[in-house]
């Protein structure tokens, strides 16, 4: 049955085209991937899983954007903060190659903020394993091997959430 899942979602993914930067609407495709990871975000904590392959697709795809990634980042608060690390575990465990890297950074820095390096630096290496250039998890590796304090990454998400939901929301 997980192939059969494997199949339906890589099918899903490819029905999705990348942002186009070159294109004046590009904001509201990123708007759609904010909106898009709030459903699956709402859709876990209900049900503690995603079925729907497309929304799991445009989520995917979508974290490929940097201020989609953000985004999704800087949604964790301390109410939500183990619904989303379970979240992302999730997810990761679903994610096809060449989509993973966005998913386990994001994992990882819920898990450094929790305190549990070793899980967080082992996400990181995963990340880098399926992007070995993608900038967060480069980001991310240089931050934990410098020893920034966890509580660091609730201070610069209270800083720049809303920073970056102006920039996807506003018209």
């Amino acid at each position: 049955m997980s192939n059969l899942l494997d199949l339906e979602l890589r099918e899903a993914i490819e029905e999705i085209n990348e942002i186009d930067y070159e294109d004046n609407g590009f904001p509201v495709v990123q708007r759609a991937g904010a909106l898009a990871v709030s459903d699956l975000i709402e859709e876990f904590t209900r049900t503690g899983t995603c079925k729907d392959k497309k929304l799991l697709a445009l989520v995917l795809v979508r974290l490929r954007d940097l201020q989609v990634r953000d985004f999704a980042m800087g949604i964790t608060n301390d109410e939500n903060i183990q619904t989303l690390c379970a979240m992302w575990s999730w997810l990761m465990q679903v994610t096809p190659a060449g989509y993973l890297a966005p998913v386990t950074a994001l994992y990882s820095a819920i898990s450094y903020e929790q305190g549990d390096a070793s899980i967080a630096i082992k996400a990181i290496e995963q990340a880098l394993q399926d992007d070995p250039k993608y900038p967060l998890a480069l980001l991310l590796r240089r931050v934990y091997a410098a020893g920034w304090p966890p509580s660091s990454f609730a201070n610069m998400r209270r800083e720049l959430h809303p920073k970056v939901c102006a920039a996807l929301f506003s018209e």
